[in-house]
């Protein structure tokens, strides 16, 4: 017996699907805490809630060090981790670009520069972050891996031995049962296709079809090089295959920014890239 839902979280729509259940109730339980633990990511980590941890953090972490819930310093670590293996090319102080492009909503941050790194982030002892200068932080590119592998984590503590958890293109499968992936194609993002199954891994895909706009007679899009300080503007698809979807969801804007689907940084995650054009 297959049980799947779908519910709006993440910005998304987040599709659980669990394979040969035993019985209904265990699998509405195991989906109903599954979700739980997605929806606290978001309210922990959401950029467009202004009373997330993250938002607290982006006006408060510069005058003091803020002790924040494990998982925040979690993500964060993680994105430590891509920040320094991609040599910059991951980097999550470009919000405030995205704030400027009109892709991200307007905060009232405390920024005095546009020229930041990921190198302003200090991870302290105890789970305290601090902002050795004004930055804002958003962790779009990450966080909704993440919340997929936690939700992974509950399904087990469940008994659940295979499922697929779907946020918006970030895919994990759980078990042996493959999943067949269908991924958009770039030139016409109507149409999908089938690269292949993928089962006990991740998949995530980046691109800039629905985030691509005008701003003052400028292209831009939700993709940035952070070295650059310019948007991605090639119409292709950048996919990464992982263990964790964390890393799939991170490693995309590495590949995406770097045009190179055998970057260096891919080996060290165990992970591997291919582009759509």
């Amino acid at each position: 017996m297959k049980i799947v839902r779908a519910r709006p979280l993440l910005g998304t729509i987040v599709e659980i699907k669990l394979n040969d259940v035993l019985s209904q109730q265990q699998a509405h339980q195991a989906i109903d805490a599954a979700y739980t633990c997605i929806e606290k990511v978001q309210n922990l980590m959401s950029f467009h809630d202004d009373q997330s941890e993250l938002s607290l953090l982006n006006r408060q972490a510069h005058r003091m060090p803020i002790q924040v819930h494990p998982w925040t310093y979690a993500v964060l670590t993680r994105a430590q981790r891509i920040y320094t293996a991609s040599q910059g090319l991951f980097d999550c102080t470009i919000a405030n670009l995205l704030m400027e492009w009109q892709l991200l909503p307007q905060h009232s941050f405390h920024l005095e520069n546009l020229d930041v790194s990921q190198a302003q982030l200090e991870l302290q002892s105890n789970h305290y972050v601090y902002y050795k200068n004004p930055i804002a932080i958003d962790l779009g590119g990450i966080a909704k891996g993440f919340a997929v592998d936690i939700a992974i984590q509950c399904l087990r503590q469940y008994g659940i031995r295979s499922a697929v958890i779907n946020a918006g293109g970030d895919l994990r499968v759980l078990g042996t049962m493959p999943e067949h992936i269908m991924l958009r194609d770039p030139k016409n993002p109507q149409q999908l296709q089938n690269i292949g199954e993928l089962s006990q891994g991740s998949i995530a895909s980046s691109s800039i079809y629905y985030s691509q706009q005008q701003y003052q007679s400028n292209e831009v899009s939700a993709l940035v090089d952070p070295i650059t300080r310019q948007p991605i503007l090639t119409p292709h698809s950048f996919s990464v295959i992982a263990p964790l979807a964390w890393v799939a969801d991170a490693l995309t804007k590495v590949i995406a920014i770097s045009a190179n689907p055998n970057h260096p940084c891919l080996e060290h995650f165990s992970a591997t890239a291919f582009i759509l054009q």
